[in-house]
């Protein structure tokens, strides 16, 4: 079974950043496999028992093409046995593939006898998310497990982090791939985009559990990403060109004011800017049935809310920060209604807010029990002692 495993910023941040606590909030962990690579991780650069105990990962460049797609990337093995393939899909950051928080993760999971695989996606590079993501994410699948040198057992498997469940979910529902899905993993994911525009436009959301619906201040990254997409959708190079410069320079300065609609904007655009500066919950639906067509279609490309998930064969693991300010956790909840019970397992961390970590005792146990649920998707080969 080869693993895919794709990461968004800033959901890359929020697992390592998450585990880099674990030594500073708990007592020093065991020595089980799950223990030690979550140890490792909060050691970065720095050494652990892992390290000391299995050989340096190899690192190597390589290019692939599927259907006419080119694609370049970073392949980090053990030069032990591989167990299993993981693909992990950078985040939303202008270093993609070689962030050093990526890159630390890889040689950790390599370490663990993965394959690892780190695909260059340009877009994610650019600040923006979009459909193609979900096709870069299944090629990425289909490259690393027609490989049998590379993952001699052919596990397969699929996971994403913050943006990434949705390109995760979809992608995995491919017919191609879809018999081949057998683990799934989320971290503060999504699973109703127009719910998500919700939050991050207004603050708030609503628990289907409890039925209570609830208000936090969203954090303004998940809006810059938004328009920050949407900006190559417009209809005018001039208003592609004003909205991309003035996210950025938000971005940059950390501005968290409302984005200005000037008068001689397109329609478009003007749409766009009213659902963004928008902060009363019940007009959201309206607004987005006001955007372009072009861009309620990509919308509806990675939001995984309108597909029928019922069908996905893989085992599925939820993980999210009960004060993640980013995507609420009710959307991991959202996601687990909508899965078989029997294939769903959701872990909601209690000092998670996505970025902002401030762990509390009961979430060391949870991690490590979705680390170990990781591991235990490799092949059943004699584990590292």
């Amino acid at each position: 079974m080869t693993w895919v495993l794709v990461m968004f910023m800033p959901g890359v941040a929020s697992l390592l950043v998450t585990v880099c606590f674990l030594s500073a909030c708990a007592s020093p962990l065991g020595d089980t496999e799950a223990e030690l690579a979550l140890e490792d991780i909060a050691a970065g650069q720095g050494q652990s028992r892992l390290k000391q105990q299995t050989p340096e990962p190899t690192h190597i460049g390589v290019s692939y093409q599927i259907k006419g797609r080119h694609y370049r990337a970073d392949l980090y093995r053990s030069p032990s046995l591989s167990r299993a393939g993981i693909v992990l899909v950078p985040g939303v950051v202008p270093a993609g593939k070689d962030d050093l928080r990526l890159v630390l993760l890889a040689k950790t999971l390599a370490r663990l006898r993965f394959t690892v695989l780190v695909p260059d996606i340009e877009g994610l590079r650019r600040y923006q998310v979009g459909h193609r993501d979900v096709e870069a994410v299944a090629d990425a699948f289909r490259y690393l497990s027609a490989r049998p040198a590379l993952v001699p057992q052919g596990r397969v498997g699929i996971a994403g982090f913050s943006y990434g469940a949705g390109p995760v979910l979809l992608a995995s529902l491919q017919p191609d791939i879809l018999q081949q899905v057998s683990f799934i993993l989320t971290m503060g994911g999504y699973h109703d985009l127009h719910k998500l525009v919700t939050y991050f436009t207004t603050g708030h959301y609503h628990d289907e559990a409890s039925g209570q619906s609830h208000y936090r201040t969203a954090n303004p990254y998940a809006s810059w990403i938004f328009a920050l997409s949407n900006a190559e959708l417009l209809e005018r190079p001039e208003d592609r060109v004003w909205l991309r410069e003035k996210v950025m320079a938000m971005v940059d300065s950390g501005d968290v004011s409302s984005l200005a609609s000037v008068p001689v904007l397109a329609s478009d655009t003007q749409a766009l800017l009213e659902l963004l500066n928008n902060r009363e919950p019940e007009r959201v639906p309206a607004l987005i049935r006001q955007l372009s067509p072009r861009i309620r279609t990509e919308l509806a490309a990675i939001n995984p809310a309108i597909h029928d998930l019922s069908g996905l064969q893989a085992q599925v693991i939820l993980l999210h920060g009960r004060s993640d300010d980013i995507i609420p956790y009710t959307e991991s909840i959202a996601l687990a209604e909508r899965l078989p019970p029997d294939k769903v397992q959701l872990f909601l961390i209690e000092g998670v807010a996505h970025v902002d970590i401030r762990l509390q005792g009961e979430d060391i146990p949870k991690l490590v029990e979705a680390m170990a649920l990781l591991l235990d998707q490799r092949s059943p080969q004699q584990r590292i002692k």
